[in-house]
């Protein structure tokens, strides 16, 4: 596994919205126009720790790293958190940071030689100008657009290239930042009763466990992208009056969707399951 340096530049701080598809108004985050132009010149690593909210979804075609990070930022932050070093206060202003990754089995810190206290195996570091609009995060808290970085220069996954990323699966990017697998289900593989019943049962962990889901090539009859992964943050109801809530990192809103639409539209779905 590997260690990342990262010196990343003053990012400009963005105010989300967050309301049910088509059913509210959007609900002020707390966040006002001054306070946003305030905190332009601001660039903490997280205010007051990783939050889903932080992702928003730019150039980077890496909606499956963006969704494991959402459904692991909703359940368990302090885990991101660990995956940074090097930081006296991340609510101040960070301009260098160490992330490590798990990859090849291990979180692999040190090339540690003959003697085994050598140097970082990889030690790259990141300037002002690298963090540019491609990077999820760009213009806020920063620790998603770091996290992306390390993610292309650790490589080891076809689903990220030299330059960014391509097509790849939310179990992958959840087993690199926890070190712990998690399981990738195709629904087309499964037969309907089972499918409901498993994945209504899934989804109700999503509080406690990282519930990602990919939406197939129909989604006429709900407001996301077609095969693109999302992550779920909660449900709510029983019976035929079942919400489902996520994460929509492109419009920055978390959204509601009914749950029988929703289950029509799903191809796929990663859950990583733990002691809860």
């Amino acid at each position: 596994m590997t260690f990342f340096l990262l010196c990343l530049v003053p990012l400009l701080g963005l105010g989300f919205t967050i309301a049910p598809l088509s059913t509210a108004s959007p609900v002020d985050l707390g966040v006002s126009a001054t306070e946003q132009i305030v905190k332009r010149g601001d660039h903490p690593l997280w205010r007051p720790q990783p939050q889903y909210i932080d992702i928003k979804a730019d150039k980077f075609e890496d909606d499956w790293l963006l969704a494991g990070a959402a459904a692991l930022a909703n359940t368990d932050y302090r885990k991101i958190q660990d995956l940074f070093s090097n930081v006296t206060d991340p609510k101040s202003n960070v301009d260098e940071v160490t992330v490590k990754i798990w990859n090849n089995g291990e979180w692999q810190k040190w090339n540690k030689g003959k003697e085994g206290n050598g140097p970082p195996s990889k030690e790259h570091k990141v300037v002002y100008t690298d963090i540019t609009a491609d990077y999820s995060g760009a213009n806020q808290n920063w620790w998603i657009a770091a996290l992306e970085n390390a993610f292309i220069q650790e490589g080891g996954y076809n689903g990220i290239t030299p330059n960014g990323f391509a097509k790849g699966d939310p179990h992958i990017a959840l087993e690199m930042m926890t070190g712990s697998s998690a399981k990738l289900y195709n629904v087309n593989e499964m037969s309907r009763d089972t499918y409901e019943k498993d994945l209504w049962e899934a989804l109700g962990k999503a509080q406690q466990q990282p519930i990602c889901i990919k939406t197939n090539d129909k989604t006429d009859a709900i407001a996301l992208e077609k095969k693109r992964w999302y992550a779920v943050l909660q449900v709510q109801g029983e019976s035929h009056a079942r919400q489902v809530y996520i994460w929509d990192f492109k419009t920055g809103l978390k959204v509601a969707i009914e749950y029988e639409l929703l289950a029509d539209d799903i191809g796929y779905y990663v859950h990583q399951e733990g002691p809860n």
